[in-house]
């Protein structure tokens, strides 16, 4: 899971996903029940309505869908043609190590159930085993980052919608005139390891989308723009050196915090982005609503039309190739002040910022992704 940037980043670790999936069933049983639920038998499928234009359509899932309640893992199922994943390089103990990488107990249930996988950020700066960062010599750090690629992608070679490759290098208010994040991975690596690290995953799968992965982009705010202008110049910069990227990843974690979000500024920068060829995935759609009233048919329509506005710019350029929520159901959202404090709202009522609720019930948020893939234009 990718920790935003709504505090200034700076964690040493980001939180796992509910420490990497490790529900067990004790704490299972604890949940409040959610056998009652109404599942509406003819609800509309986000897959499939996606698909009829040309989209794909999935989420990530806060909790081991071979473990979870039957209603909720029968609903990811209908409404999900992707699954977002986890590959931690920070769980591989040594580089002899790389062939038996721990693994989200979410690939498996995803490969034996037909969920395309997509994610997975291969190196980030966020997630480095405390060996590669003991490495004092450059050529070591790459040979090592390399490898863990490699490894990777090759162990789940042909089952893979896309890979994030390499995922939040781009931080321009650390003031490098490339819009690089001042991290432990770029002073192991250098500046100049995007191309090897594309070209390993490559190498390994060849049959997957390989894609650049970031956040706050979205927003007409300063920090946003410069965010904007830093990856064009990295995207102008990876055609120029022939690096075999195809597709970038944008997060799109979402507030109702006040910011402006102007579709026509949006829609012109997915078009930069399509004019050099690449195809765009919305990767980690949510939208905290700590800024929306109390009563929860106003938030919930407060929600559902940032998802319509939204929405409405990104699949009006037709690179865009798929959509994933960070999550399906308000139940096991990490938009909750147990990841941040910040997530906290201040009437202490619980965010509701995914498309159905913690009874699994739809809410205007899903109604608003269904309108949105009826309205989009083919691909």
């Amino acid at each position: 899971m990718s920790c935003v940037d709504f505090r200034q980043r700076n964690m040493p670790q980001c939180p796992s996903r509910r420490d990497f999936l490790g529900l067990s069933a004790a704490a299972l049983a604890g949940l409040p029940s959610i056998a009652r639920a109404a599942l509406t038998p003819d609800l509309p499928s986000l897959k499939q309505l996606a698909r009829a234009k040309g989209l794909a359509y999935g989420s990530e899932s806060d909790i081991a869908l071979a473990q979870a309640p039957p209603q909720y893992t029968s609903l990811f199922m209908s409404q999900c043609e992707l699954m977002a994943s986890l590959t931690p390089w920070s769980r591989v103990s040594s580089p002899a190590a790389e062939a038996s990488v721990w693994e989200d107990p979410n690939i498996s249930f995803a490969l034996k159930t037909g969920l395309k996988l997509t994610g997975g950020h291969l190196l980030w700066y966020e997630s480095l085993p405390r060996w590669f960062l003991a490495i004092d010599d450059r050529q070591e750090a790459r040979d090592a980052a390399f490898a863990h690629i490699r490894a990777t992608t090759a162990r789940y070679a042909g089952q893979v919608f896309s890979w994030n490759v390499v995922n939040e290098a781009l931080s321009p208010r650390d003031g490098r005139p490339d819009g690089l994040r001042l991290s432990a991975l770029l002073d192991h690596l250098g500046a100049d390891f995007f191309d090897g690290a594309f070209r390993a995953a490559r190498g390994a799968d060849p049959e997957a989308l390989l894609v650049y992965n970031d956040y706050n982009m979205e927003m007409d705010l300063a920090d946003h723009q410069a965010k904007r202008r830093a990856l064009l110049r990295l995207l102008e910069k990876f055609k120029r050196d022939a690096t075999p990227i195809d597709a970038v990843g944008l997060q799109s974690h979402l507030k109702l915090d006040g910011s402006r979000f102007d579709a026509k500024l949006y829609r012109a920068f997915l078009k930069d982005i399509a004019s050099m060829g690449y195809k765009i995935l919305i990767t980690e759609l949510d939208v905290l609503d700590v800024g929306a009233p109390s009563a929860i048919a106003a938030r919930d329509q407060a929600v559902a039309d940032m998802y319509t506005r939204f929405l409405d710019a990104a699949l009006d350029e037709p690179m865009v190739r798929a959509v994933v929520t960070w999550g399906l159901s308000d139940r096991y959202t990490w938009l909750t002040p147990d990841s941040e404090p910040i997530f906290a709202r201040n009437d202490g009522l619980p965010t509701r910022p995914l498309p159905f609720d913690d009874a699994l019930r739809p809410k205007p948020a899903f109604h608003a992704l269904v309108n949105a893939f009826k309205n989009a234009r083919a691909r």
